[in-house]
């Protein structure tokens, strides 16, 4: 099994070196190098529509994320000597972090924030919302340029290969950001881009029993039932060291049965209503491994008592965190807008768009999970490395 993993590591490796090449000239043979020549072969970035089935897709994502910078994957780095790699016969389930290194000048940095300034304040539906808003981000640009001129900004790939007999492929990765703004959704008439994918699932057996699983997980997220969350556990989670689940935020990494069973107990406590849209997942069975990709949605209620405690959580942790005076100021400037935004969008925007990606393992008959991976729709600039 060492074996297995370090070629699977040496793989990975000459993709990220073969990525960061940027070599034009050579995408199509580089993709098929890589990715499995099939046309349900996927691979999902961090954009709402950044969703790409076939080759000839993922080389024209690929192609995009070379030539243009702000998508800030023109160069990655993966760590991969700390990636989680389960091996199930011929089919790997890996989960590991990257980030893209850049250097951003102060001067480009503001002019953004400026043009941002006055397209907002010249727009004739200005709300409180917005002024709000504006004053969180030149908080945190006045924060980031402090920091220094290079950002990091972080992220988390979930990767499924398969063994041809020869060398591991790519079958399905998905890549996520950190969300630095989210783009929050009226509750009414919320677009089909939003929640929809296209897909073509042949209907089979082991699909059908995947959604089954898929339904009890809506379930126990339906319920939000902390006491349940033993039993629920045990029906959907694979009982193994290597399972794992990556959260939203950048320190939400869960490994182990134990740590994602707690994960699921602090969803149902304290995140929101989360829709998975298992009706139009996109499922792919690879022998005793099944692949789950959907657009979900997630819907919050953020009681103003709760909303106004989170600066006091804020202080508290800037506090442990030893920050000197000027920086917990402006963090705490920081945090206090953000509340107040809140609670202004709060009555009729407060759903976000999502993606989901799960992995689960056929272990005596029974479908459990052995990896999820929650993340936002990043379009913009996404979070930067802070710490």
């Amino acid at each position: 099994m060492e074996q297995i993993i370090q070629d699977i590591k040496s793989r990975l490796t000459n993709f990220q070196e073969k990525y960061n090449e940027g070599n034009l000239y050579t995408i199509k043979s580089y993709v098929k190098e890589f990715f499995v020549d099939e046309e349900d072969t996927s691979f999902i970035g961090a954009g709402l529509d950044s969703w790409c089935f076939g080759l000839e897709k993922i080389i024209n994502m690929i192609k995009t994320y070379w030539e243009d910078e702000s998508y800030y994957l023109e160069k990655i780095e993966l760590d991969i000597d700390k990636a989680i790699i389960n091996v199930e016969n011929s089919v790997a389930i890996i989960a590991l972090h990257g980030k893209n290194t850049r250097n951003i000048k102060e001067k480009k940095v503001c002019e953004a924030v400026i043009e941002q300034l006055s397209k907002t304040l010249n727009n004739e539906d200005l709300s409180k919302s917005d002024l709000i808003r504006l004053s969180v981000k030149i908080t945190e640009t006045l924060n980031h340029i402090k920091m220094g001129e290079e950002y990091v900004f972080p992220f988390r790939i979930t990767i499924v290969m398969v063994n041809d007999g020869l060398k591991w492929m790519i079958k399905h990765m998905n890549l996520s950001y950190c969300a630095d703004d989210l783009n929050m959704l009226s509750n009414e008439n919320i677009d089909d881009k939003y929640k929809t994918i296209r897909i073509d699932n042949k209907d089979s057996i082991e699909i059908r029993e995947v959604q089954e699983v898929l339904k009890t997980l809506q379930e126990a997220y339906d319920k939000r039932d902390a006491s349940l969350v033993d039993s629920y556990a045990e029906e959907l989670l694979d009982n193994n060291e290597l399972t794992s689940i990556i959260g939203t935020d950048s320190g939400e990494v869960f490994y182990g049965f134990n740590e994602a069973k707690e994960l699921l107990e602090s969803d149902w406590k304290y995140w929101g209503d989360f829709n998975l849209n298992r009706e139009n997942s996109f499922i792919s069975i690879l022998n005793n491994i099944a692949v789950v990709c959907s657009k979900s949605l997630i819907k919050f209620t953020w009681p103003e008592k709760r909303v106004c405690s989170w600066p006091k959580g804020a202080l508290e942790y800037y506090f442990k965190e030893n920050k000197t005076n000027t920086e917990l100021l402006n963090l705490m400037l920081e945090s206090i807008n953000n509340a107040l935004h809140t609670l202004l969008i709060e009555n009729n925007k407060n759903t976000l768009s999502m993606r989901f990606v799960g992995v689960l393992v056929k272990r005596d008959g029974k479908w459990k999970f052995n990896h999820m991976h929650f993340s936002d729709c990043v379009d913009n600039t996404p979070a930067r490395l802070k710490d």
